[in-house]
């Protein structure tokens, strides 16, 4: 009879050790959230899928089912962009012990470093009589430069044998994942299914606001318009999620990711040529492809003129008029209000919403007709001139108002790019694209447009003199001024337009210059001295002040 020691021996040792953690997978997302941030520096303007500077905070609601004791638990399909050291997990009764980014997704790529030193069958497929062959190969090196096998005739290189030519690999290659995971570890004394709630930042996030604004034709209102652009770097979509975005300079400090520094692996074979590269011979000239021209293509001619492609194009136009009219949309979500998020603005969009993968989506943000404004016309200069020479400038139209109720407006306003619109002809046409700033409610909204050549604005420096004749435009005190040699400034103000304006001349002053002695009013507004003048339509009007400081 065997003695019992060992078995108890054994029996203790199987107890002693730690019990090895069950693989549980969360459902899919039952419920997303997802509040997208600004790229700190960036105020407006355009952005790129490419270059995305932003990020996110995605809260997803799964269900899980945890066995009894240690478990992994895997959160599939989480956001590639996703920083693992920002995800919290609530609602688990045993709280988390460890969290892991699995980084190792399945693509071409990885089955192939995955592979390394292994056995797979290399598929070849005949050119002339499609005969598929199978090929023991071992896979030897896979990088930029190219995937190296090594079979029963030697060492080759994947895709240089002349035919076309794949791996198949075995299910379940390299423990790879098809979908970005996050896991985390966790214990629970009894069995039990839980909701709970994935909340974690993902970079590869960004927004930005747009703004269109229809000029009337009386030239006093402006129908405004506001769309909040999303944009998705990453290649996990967020489905049918509550957005949010977030609006305001965010102090956030640099955290350095641990980026995935693997290098690709390529199948390519030398040499790899473009077009560029094959030289011109004399059996083989260059052809030049001839542009499609649509419903034209069929009777295009080298020689056609620009006249007859007119026509042709005259005639094609009652075809495509003879469509139905597309039935009209649906209308607008009303647009989302601005909350307090401490010194920040956040920005629920009305209705949920697909944030897809790799793609940019707009929501209404404002839509507000009979905006009133005033147009104002601007010349800017500094204070004091150092040199004696003659400046000229066009002065630039902008339209004026402010973000308030009694403007049509009073809703906080984020950065974005403005394309101002004015009908002429019956027709749209683009008189600028200005920027704007974030903008708080009260606060006054100023749109720059382009340069206008009508409206003129020259500085000359008048030279020193002690001849009262030669300067009789000046009042007393301003020739008193120029005879001691102190710099006296001549404006002249010309508006070859056929309607009077409304103009402003702006100043910059350093230390403790000031603008005295004016023949015209001077206001200081913002610490800035500035004339309001109205230059009548074809007229021209002259101003005359001192700087004094240094």
């Amino acid at each position: 009879m065997r003695s019992p020691a060992p078995i108890l021996a054994a029996t203790l040792a199987l107890l002693a050790a730690p019990a090895l953690a069950q693989d549980v997978a969360a459902s899919d997302p039952v419920d997303t959230s997802v509040t997208i941030y600004r790229a700190p520096w960036r105020n407006g303007g355009s952005i790129s899928l490419d270059s995305l500077g932003g990020f996110a905070v995605v809260t997803e609601t799964r269900r899980v089912t945890i066995p009894a004791g240690r478990s992994r638990l895997r959160f599939v399909g989480v956001v590639d962009g996703i920083v693992p050291e920002s995800a919290i997990v609530t609602g688990l009764p045993g709280g988390v012990i460890e969290k892991n980014r699995d980084a190792a997704l399945l693509s071409p790529a990885t089955l192939l470093r995955a592979s390394l030193g292994k056995q797979l069958l290399l598929k070849r497929t005949s050119a002339t009589t499609g005969k598929v062959t199978f090929v023991p190969a071992e896979v030897t090196s896979a990088n930029e430069t190219g995937v190296m096998l090594r079979t029963k005739d030697g060492i080759e290189a994947l895709r240089c044998s002349g035919v076309p030519e794949a791996l198949r690999y075995e299910p379940g290659t390299g423990g790879l994942s098809a979908r970005p995971t996050l896991s985390v570890q966790t214990r629970s004394a009894r069995a039990l299914t839980a909701t709970v709630t994935l909340t974690y930042i993902a970079q590869g996030f960004d927004w930005s606001a747009n703004y269109t604004a229809q000029v009337s034709a009386d030239g006093k209102t402006m129908d405004l318009g506001g769309w909040i652009t999303l944009a998705n770097g990453n290649s996990v979509s967020l489905n049918n999620a509550q957005t949010q975005i977030v609006a305001g300079g965010l102090k956030r400090a640099y955290v350095r990711q641990f980026a995935n520094a693997m290098p690709r692996a390529l199948a390519s074979c030398w040499p790899m040529q473009k077009t560029s590269d094959v030289p011109l011979k004399p059996d083989r000239p260059y052809e030049l492809v001839q542009p499609f021209l649509g419903l034209a293509y069929d009777s295009f001619d080298a020689e056609m003129s620009s006249a007859e492609l007119r026509k042709m194009n005259r005639m094609a136009l009652p075809m495509m008029a003879m469509a139905a009219p597309p039935p009209p949309p649906p209308p607008a979500p009303p647009p989302p209000e601005a909350e307090q998020l401490g010194d920040l603005k956040l920005y629920r969009v009305a209705e949920r919403t697909t944030v897809a993968a790799r793609q940019m989506k707009q929501t209404r943000l404002i839509e507000q007709r009979g905006v009133p404004f005033e147009r104002v016309y601007l010349a800017e200069f500094s204070a004091r001139s150092w040199s004696d020479v003659t400046s000229e400038v066009m002065a630039t139209p902008l339209l004026r108002t402010r973000n308030d109720k009694a403007s049509q407006l009073g809703l906080p306003l984020p950065a974005g790019s403005f394309l101002v619109e004015q009908e002429q002809s019956g027709r749209a046409m683009l008189v600028g694209e200005p920027q704007l700033a974030d903008t708080t409610v009260g606060e006054k909204i100023e749109l720059r447009l382009g340069p206008a050549p009508d409206v003129t604005v020259t500085r000359t420096v008048l030279a020193a003199s002690k001849d009262r004749a030669l300067v009789p435009m000046l009042s007393s005190a301003l020739f008193d001024r120029l005879s001691k040699g102190e710099q006296v400034q001549r404006i002249q103000i010309a508006n070859a337009g056929a309607a009077p304006i409304q103009l402003e001349v702006k100043y910059y002053t350093a230390g403790a210059q000031r603008l005295v002695d004016a023949d015209r009013p001077l206001d200081k507004v913002d610490g800035r001295y500035v004339f309001r003048i109205e230059v009548p339509a074809n007229d021209k009007l002259v101003i005359h002040y001192a700087v004094t400081g240094i």
